[in-house]
């Protein structure tokens, strides 16, 4: 949004990435009558198209997309790692109420013999 006298307060759309060499320089006021969401759609078009021509903004998205790739696996590394702990204490939990169940029946027998 704009902040200047001129123009205060209206809507714009810009990309300055990698500017400087080459890349994106975009920039679209959007007009104050026209459907927004219409209009976004159309600039993100737009910036997206210029954004894919950058050879720089490629290698770049390349980067960013392997190094995503990388912390995805390290998350289902973690993911499995907790879900086996989680299975752990299942069992775990369950091997717990058995004996508890088992002394609560030991307690009752032993109630009912000093009982008679």
């Amino acid at each position: 949004m704009s902040r200047t006298d001129k123009n205060s307060g209206q809507k714009f759309y810009n990309c300055t990435v990698g500017k400087d060499n080459g890349g994106c320089s975009y920039f679209k006021w959007i007009p104050f009558d026209f459907e927004e969401s219409k209009f976004q759609g159309v600039a993100k078009f737009e910036m997206l198209e210029r954004l894919r021509e950058s050879k720089e903004n490629k290698d770049l998205l390349m980067t960013l997309y392997r190094e995503s790739e990388h912390k995805i696996d390290h998350l289902k590394g973690l993911l499995k790692d907790v879900e086996i702990e989680r299975d752990q204490l299942k069992h775990r939990l369950a091997m717990v109420e058995e004996k508890e169940k088992g002394l609560k029946i030991m307690v009752y027998d032993l109630l009912l013999v000093l009982a008679f």
